[in-house]
């Protein structure tokens, strides 16, 4: 499979995890110097505020997907469906009645 049809297919995103990291390092860093240049100050406060969240978020999504991929024995990612089959279990549900 050629490197867009990996990131097309469901759960291939995560493979974008670096380069959005970097791109929102970047961003960041353009704040802090648009910032420091008095540029818009108050502005450049609040998209470094909003910066930093996505970087935590992505950050904590990156966990989670690390969580449930070392749950499953390192399953390999054609085994995942996207982000509706994080809490599906492939095992047959045993009876309890």
């Amino acid at each position: 499979m050629s490197f867009i049809q990996d990131l097309l297919k469901p759960g291939g995103g995560v493979a974008l995890i670096p380069f959005i990291r970097m791109t929102i390092m970047l961003l960041l860093l353009m704040v802090i110097i648009m910032g420091i240049a008095g540029i818009a100050r108050i502005h450049m406060l609040v998209m470094g505020f909003l910066s930093v969240g996505l970087l935590v978020s992505i950050s904590m999504f990156e966990k989670a997907w690390n969580d449930v991929h070392r749950s499953r024995g390192g399953a390999s990612s054609q085994n995942v469906s996207g982000a509706g089959a994080v809490g599906r279990s492939d095992k047959e549900q045993e009876k309890t009645d």
